[in-house]
This record gives C-alpha cells, structure tokens and sequence, in this order.
C-alpha cells in the first residue's frame, strides 16, 4: 500500500534529499571510479597495528559505568569476562574462567577461573574482583546504566534499590579461583551476558586509588588481550598488545589505534588515503557514497540487530507536555513515511520499523504485534482528537535534537518536512556534539531524541527490558503496570515460544503507547581492507581485536 502510493505521489523531500546528495557528490573527488584516488592500496598502513575509525569520544571506558557503543567498542578489548565472544557466532567461549557448573534448574553457578589469568600489572585475577566489580555495578551510588541486567542475582535488585544489604547478594568468591553465582530465577541467556562489559572485573584497588582518574593510561589496569597506551582526547585511543594476558599468543596485533571523530567523511576521507584499514559502526560512509560503494569488493553490508528510534520525553518535568497524550504521539508515527526514508534517505538495507525488537528475531519464531500503519489522514485526525489543529489549539512547536551525523541529520530532516506537511506542526532539528548529547537524554533536557539500541544479548529482552519501571535506560521514564508484570511473567518461562508470546504481548503495550517512535531497523556497512582478517560480520557488530590480525602482502 505505502510503495504504491509512494509511485503515485513521491513526498516533496525525497526529490530534496537526492538533489543534496547529488550536490555534495559531484563535489567530492572520492566517487572517481578510480581505484588510485579511492581506496587503500593492497597493504596494510603499518605492520601489525590496526587503524579503525572509532566514532565520538567515548563518554567511559569503565567497563561497569560504559553506556555508549565508542566507550565499549574499546572497553571490550581492555577487560575479560568470565567469557568472552566467538568472534563469529558471538557465542560465550572461556574467558577467565576456564570451566563452570550449572545446576539442573539453572540457578546456580560455579564458574572456575584458570590459574594463568592476570592483570595487566601481574597480580593475578581472583573470585572476588568478580564479587566486588558486579556489586559495584549494582551499586546505587555508582549510577551504572546497566545495572538492570544484575538485578537477576539473588538479593540484586533490592540491593540495587537501596533496600537490601551487599552480603545478601548472590555472589561469593570461595577462593582465589572459584566464584559461586545464584540467581533468582533461570535465565536462559545468562552464560552468554558473561563477555558483555557490566560482568567484567575491574581493579578494586585502582578504582579505590584514584576514583574518577582510574581508566587514564597512566593509572589503568587491565585484564584484557590490550592495556591502554595512550588516549588524545578527541583524536586518537591507543591500545597496545597486553604481555600478561592468559592468551597473549593468540593475540596478533601489537596495537590497534581507534581514531576519533563523529565526522564520517573525515572518517571517509581517511581510508580512502590509506590512514584507516577499516570504518564502519560508530563511522558508517556518508550516505551519498552508497551506491558507488556498492560496486566495490571492500564494503559490506549486513543485517543488524539494532533499531533506530526516538526517544520521547514522558517525565514529570518534561518541557513538552503535548507528547503526554498518545494520541499526538501516535500521530507523530502515523504521519512518517518509513518506507521512503529507507528507500530514499538511508539507501543501505534497512528496513521500516514498527516495533522497537528488530525483525532478525521473526528468523528465531517471534512474531511482533503490527506496528501503527502509514496514515496522515488518521494521524490528523489523532491530533484533532487530542485538541489540536483546525478548531483547537495549534500544536506548540517541537523540538527534536540529534548527535553529529550526516544521516541523522538526514532522518530528522525527513521528519520534520513530514511532520510540517501531514500535521502542520512545527519541528526544530537541533544537532548536538556527542557528549552534551548524551547528557541531555540521560538528565531528560529534551522534547523528543534520536537514539538507537543494540541487543546485547540474543534474546527480545535485551530490547524491551529497556521500558520496564525504573530501568535507567529508559529514557522516557514511561511506566506501564501490565508491561511490567508481562515481562516479568515471560522471564519464568524457559519455553522460547512461550516466552516470545508474552514478549509480544508486552510489545503490543510499547506500540499503543509509543514511549519511543521507532524508525528503521539498521543495516550495518563497513569499508575494510583485503589485509584485514579475522573480522567476521554478527547480528551485534562485535569485532574482538584479539581474533583481529593484518595479512602483508
């Protein structure tokens, strides 16, 4: 239905968008078809060190307190889990520990860590900087976004909700190398949230030592395939090859050295000289290099296991109490033309959203309530019935801010010619550097926010445990009494078809009343020289360095 109306009658702003992708292409020398003036020649910058485009600077790299994708990017290659990621599957594969027991209900752990694993100053890594490292994440004073996903231990969410003591947790260190887990009830995916960055250990008595300071490179210490070299803010982080690593001769690289920038055609720019052998996740190409690089045996695209949504500002305090009324926000959504962003604007595979769990999972038996339709008609007259527009009240001008990225830009653009044209509302696009950014969603100075979501583990909850009460990734501060208590319910089934029908149920809830506007469904695109090995594409985008190595030539 919205392809055929899109033959008939084209939105204004497509014909816009291509004539300003057009423009700037012409002026840019790197659509040559020239292999010379594009693209790396056959080898890689320096041997054995790894250039990659890194994003935004990171707002930590404290594996506890790390919430964006640059901070972790680094993070995961500094410090080891009990497991850590199959470089192809993403599945756990022994970390620091080497073994572990499970009990026949799946409450109870045992995880064994091997005698060879130590930091990076040579102390070796014990049971209890497991113990404290995830006490610290649930911590409330620590503040950690991630605290959620340990809320699961036995004792942890009254600990993390100030109401019950640290003792009561269900983790102990029995010894240097044997730490006991137990948690409140099964979860499925438990062993494999072991790599993800809130489970890895962090020095107690460096934390302790110099607080905030600690992750600076001349105080860090690390457990991971790579210390910390050095760190030019806004420039370059540098890692170096770790000597006391458990698997140093594994690890081929000597360095890999992330450069910073959110300017994706700096970032362009420089592989296309040679001086990154990789760019892609935080530093996708420019849109208008997509169909020229679509010919070209170095870039990649692949289906991804994120969606690209807006937060909408539901707290107390919000500066926009129009978006309090579903109905508006149903409006909003019901008036935007997914379909032609995809087509027209981001031109790389992604596909319209409806819902905020990415549609890789309907591969795996999900199946996800229907999004809100297409509908300007039925949006306008949403809006009416909420009181705005002919015959009420003008809606008051909106405000929508995003991070510095040229296709951000371009979606909020999008939006807002739709929103002009379908509701007559009024929106200003405000672009925003990194971290103020990421400041003002978090502390909730803002009306309406971009933003986009990962799973950080194979299963819907990774994606919807982000709305339930009190989550600290919930942006929104939306709460929903039977969202809460459908998510809770399909946390008890160990049945995938069981507990995907309470999943989507629960989604259902999130799609009526849209606490997010989600918009597309990502494909992720990577620039990637022939010498760069070891690299495989995964539904999360995690590339382990230590798996990573340069083929001369």
């Amino acid at each position: 239905m919205r392809a055929a109306a899109l033959d008939r009658d084209p939105p204004t702003l497509i014909p816009r968008l291509l004539l300003s992708c057009l423009s700037i292409a012409l002026l840019l020398p790197s659509c040559k078809r020239d292999g010379a003036t594009y693209g790396p020649a056959s080898r890689p910058r320096h041997e054995n060190v790894f250039y990659l485009g890194g994003g935004a600077e990171p707002e930590s790299i404290d594996p506890g307190k790390a919430y964006d994708s640059p901070g972790f990017n680094v993070s995961r290659n500094l410090f080891e889990g009990l497991m850590r990621y199959d470089p192809r599957t993403l599945k756990p594969l022994p970390g620091v520990a080497d073994r572990y027991e499970e009990s026949e209900d799946g409450k109870h752990f045992l995880f064994h860590l091997r005698p060879d694993a130590k930091w990076s100053n040579g102390r070796p890594v014990t049971a209890a900087d497991f113990e404290w490292s995830w006490k610290r994440v649930l911590a409330p004073e620590t503040g950690a976004q991630y605290a959620a996903l340990l809320w699961d231990l036995e004792g942890g969410k009254a600990f993390a909700d100030g109401i019950g003591p640290a003792d009561a947790v269900g983790l102990k260190a029995l010894d240097d190398r044997t730490l006991e887990v137990k948690l409140e009830r099964p979860i499925p995916w438990f062993v494999e949230l072991l790599s993800f960055g809130p489970f890895t250990p962090v020095p107690r008595e460096i934390v302790e030592k110099w607080g905030i300071e600690w992750t600076r490179p001349e105080h860090i210490v690390t457990n991971g395939p790579f210390v910390l070299s050095k760190w030019v803010i806004n420039y370059e982080i540098e890692l170096g090859k770790s000597l006391t690593y458990w698997g140093r001769d594994e690890v081929r690289l000597d360095k890999a050295v992330f450069v910073v920038s959110d300017d994706n055609y700096a970032m362009m720019r420089l592989y296309r000289t040679g001086e990154l052998d990789w760019i892609g996740s935080d530093t996708k190409p420019p849109q208008e290099y997509l169909d020229y690089l679509a010919t070209r045996s170095d870039y990649r695209t692949s289906r991804d296991l994120t969606t690209y949504f807006y937060w909408f500002n539901l707290r107390d305090d919000s500066p926009a109490s129009a978006l309090k009324d579903k109905r508006v926000r149903k409006a909003l959504d019901m008036s935007i033309d997914k379909e032609s962003i995809v087509k027209f604007v981001m031109r790389g595979g992604e596909r319209p959203a409806g819902t905020v769990v990415p549609d890789l999972f309907v591969d795996e038996g999900y199946v996800p309530p229907p999004g809100n339709p297409y509908d300007p008609e039925g949006a306008r007259k949403l809006l009416a019935a909420a009181g705005y527009g002919p015959g009420g009240k003008r809606m008051p001008p909106i405000e929508l801010i995003y991070n510095t990225h040229e296709g951000h830009r371009m979606v909020a653009e999008a939006l807002q010619q739709m929103w002009k044209k379908e509701l007559g509302i009024d929106v200003e696009i405000v672009n925003q550097e990194w971290k103020v950014y990421m400041n003002n969603r978090t502390e909730g100075y803002f009306q309406i926010a971009r933003a986009g979501w990962t799973g950080d583990f194979q299963d819907p909850y990774s994606f919807l445990s982000m709305f339930v009460t009190g989550a600290e990734m919930n942006e929104a501060r939306w709460s929903n009494a039977e969202y809460d208590r459908l998510i809770d319910e399909a946390l008890t089934r160990l049945d995938t078809k069981s507990r995907y029908e309470l999943y989507a149920k629960a989604e259902a809830i999130l799609v009526d009343e849209l606490p997010v506007l989600p918009v597309y469904f990502y494909s992720q695109k990577t620039l990637q020289g022939s010498w760069v090995k070891g690299w495989y594409p995964n539904a999360q985008d995690i590339h382990p360095l230590r798996d990573i190595w340069l083929e001369s030539k």
